[in-house]
């Protein structure tokens, strides 16, 4: 049987250690490659006897690590594991540099999570709207959605390049715990009034939080109401945040859906033709 080119500098019965979120789980490792040519480590074999892990199929690839003629070199490994792993301490083996090695897996809690859609329209009138968006939970804890609160609302049309003025400070005394000798001057962005509505949108869940488990997908109604009175002809923008994610709202001018509006009754005129009763 050929002997490894590579061989693990750590000591034989101590375990590799690798720590992080499921999806990259990293650690150190030290090679010493006693042969007459560099050797290149670029994947590693995974192997979990207690069949509690569940990682990519085959050997998984990582960064090259160059390990030059009798030299000895410290590079990262990386493992992936299954993104709902939950956190804790797991024991597995690691194939490496021509030998296998046990492995203490220190999963850490991750949590992230997908929405669609990210912007929300709604429209510039009074009365609930309902919303619905669809959560997938990526990390590897559980998290419940909830009423998500009032959000405020900013004039959407206000110009790229805004007005802005200089304020003296009075009394020039302290910014930031610091004493000033000179005269002090802060920056102001002038708006409209009405360019800021706060609390100008109410968002609430429709019925109980939901519970989001790893790997789930489900679908959550919004409860929607406009408080502000928004101007006609208007857009107005605003942000909440939902765990790591941030959902946008529209609030948008719309006319009557054409199932409100009333059509106009027209009378039928009669028409004779050339060949009609006298």
């Amino acid at each position: 049987m050929a002997e490894p080119l590579l061989r693990i500098a750590t000591p034989h019965e101590g375990p590799l250690v690798l720590a992080g979120p499921p999806a990259k789980l990293t650690g150190q490792i030290d090679l010493h490659n006693p042969s007459d040519v560099s050797v290149v480590l670029r994947d590693a074999g995974f192997n979990d006897p207690s069949g509690v892990l569940r990682a990519r199929p085959g050997r998984q690839s990582f960064s090259p690590l160059v390990v030059r003629a009798h030299q000895q070199q410290r590079g990262p490994v990386t493992i992936s594991l299954d993104p709902a792993t939950p956190p804790g301490e797991y024991r597995a083996e690691i194939e490496l540099a021509g030998g296998t090695r046990p492995v203490v897996l220190h999963v850490t809690e991750s949590i992230d999570l997908t929405v669609h859609p990210q912007s929300i329209v709604v429209l510039n009138q009074r009365g609930l709207q309902r919303r619905r968006i669809v959560v997938t939970n990526e990390g590897n804890v559980p998290f419940a959605v909830g009423d998500l609160g009032d959000v405020d609302l900013r004039d959407d049309m206000l110009s790229e390049r805004p007005r802005l003025a200089l304020e003296p400070v009075t009394p020039a005394a302290q910014i930031e715990g610091r004493d000033l000798d000179g005269p002090a001057f802060v920056l102001l962005r002038l708006a409209p009034a009405d360019a800021f509505r706060e609390d100008g949108l109410s968002v609430r869940s429709h019925g109980p939080a939901v519970t989001v488990v790893p790997g789930e997908t489900v679908v959550i109604d919004l409860d929607v109401t406009l408080q502000a009175e928004l101007p006609p002809n208007s857009r107005y923008r605003g942000r909440t945040p939902l765990l790591t994610r941030d959902l946008e709202f529209v609030v948008v001018s719309s006319a009557p859906a054409q199932d409100d509006v009333v059509p106009e009754k027209r009378e039928k005129k009669a028409t004779k033709g050339q060949g009609g009763r006298r």
